[in-house]
């Protein structure tokens, strides 16, 4: 009887001690990719080619409403052309992280410089883990005209189409 609870103790031990590991090292990983994510809008505003370069994937499809663009050096010129329209502000809303792989769904704003909002909408990214560090992989954004139409679906004049009809 004894013998048993040791044995039990030990293991429920041992199992604590890896889950603890396990939430260490998701921790990790979270502050990892939410420091590449930060990297990669600061470099963005910046027009820094060098940084955007080494924090997206070679084969990297940026897709917005209007237009997809794929490979490095192709978003690379079309992030400083979106550039240019305004300071891009971008707030996390989710994260979530699966075997090197991680979505990030982003609410964005394009500002002026005096701050004001120009537009507004929200993007989802998928990150891969690449030789150890996080690299942006797709990205697809889809902006309202003006920042005062709301994101919230369906807008009051859109048809519903899953209700019952009669």
């Amino acid at each position: 009887m004894k013998e048993a609870l040791w044995r039990t103790t030990l293991v429920a031990g041992l199992l604590s001690g890896l889950l603890a590991c396990a939430a260490a090292a998701t921790g990790a990983e979270r502050a990892a990719l939410e420091a590449a994510i930060h990297r990669w809008t600061q470099a963005v505003n910046a027009q820094d080619v060098a940084t955007l370069a080494v924090t997206m994937t070679e084969d990297v499809e940026l897709s917005s409403d209007s237009t997809t663009v794929t490979g490095r050096d192709a978003s690379i010129r079309a992030l400083r052309e979106d550039v240019t329209r305004g300071k891009l502000v971008a707030t996390s809303r989710e994260i979530t992280i699966l075997d090197g792989v991680a979505w990030h769904v982003v609410g964005l704003a394009r500002t002026q410089k005096n701050g004001d909002v120009l537009a507004q909408g929200q993007a989802l990214e998928i990150w891969k883990r690449v030789k150890g560090d996080w690299l942006l992989h797709r990205r697809m954004v889809a902006q309202s005209s003006a920042p005062e139409v709301s994101l919230t679906r369906p807008s009051p004049d859109e048809p519903v189409l899953d209700r019952p009809t009669k």
